[in-house]
């Protein structure tokens, strides 16, 4: 299936039949102890992908960690002067103080969001709005993770399930 031809998709859905349906996006799974390095290496062998799930060694989920945000940290590492001109007040220096000193997963990582495999488009679209991230990822009973949902590939299949793609068309006025 693709974009284009997601099949039924509707508010009832559940996120584990969305992620088949979609074809889409393998989630990108992490160690707390993994480097910014290995991070970076992981996302590029899958850009589709925009948030990375960290586990612990039983698989399970505890944290998160946006590609913008590892972006911020190794941009800091290597051009720290384009960001010390952005330092307005002390909360910023400690913020840039703690970002100079990320090394690991564990450093960057932000509390865990996922959507459970059960869970339906509503509850996706909910938390991904509350979350403020593009992409979750999909786990199971035993918060591991099974799948991903990107944001964007499930508006766009939705969409096209729901045969409204003429709202995301310009408005083209009838001849006089």
């Amino acid at each position: 299936m693709t974009v284009n031809d997601p099949g039924p998709i509707s508010a009832a859905t559940p996120a584990i039949d969305i992620a088949r349906l979609v074809g889409g996006t393998d989630p990108i799974v992490v160690r707390a102890g993994d480097s910014l390095h290995q991070l970076a290496e992981r996302a590029v062998m899958n850009p589709a992908c925009r948030v990375l799930s960290v586990v612990d060694d039983e698989e399970r989920l505890i944290g998160l960690i946006r590609v913008t945000d590892l972006l911020e940290d190794i941009f800091l590492k290597v051009v720290p002067e384009e960001s010390l001109g952005t330092i307005e007040d002390v909360d910023d220096a400690l913020r840039y103080a703690g970002h100079i000193g990320a090394r690991t997963a564990a450093d960057i990582m932000q509390e865990p969001v996922s959507v459970m495999d059960t869970d339906t488009l509503r509850t996706i679209f909910h938390r991904l709005r509350h979350a403020g991230v593009n992409g979750l990822p999909v786990t199971d009973g035993d918060r591991r993770v099974v799948a991903y949902v990107d944001q964007l590939e499930l508006m766009m299949a939705w969409i096209a399930s729901t045969g409204r793609e003429v709202l995301l068309q310009p408005h083209v006025e009838p001849p006089a």
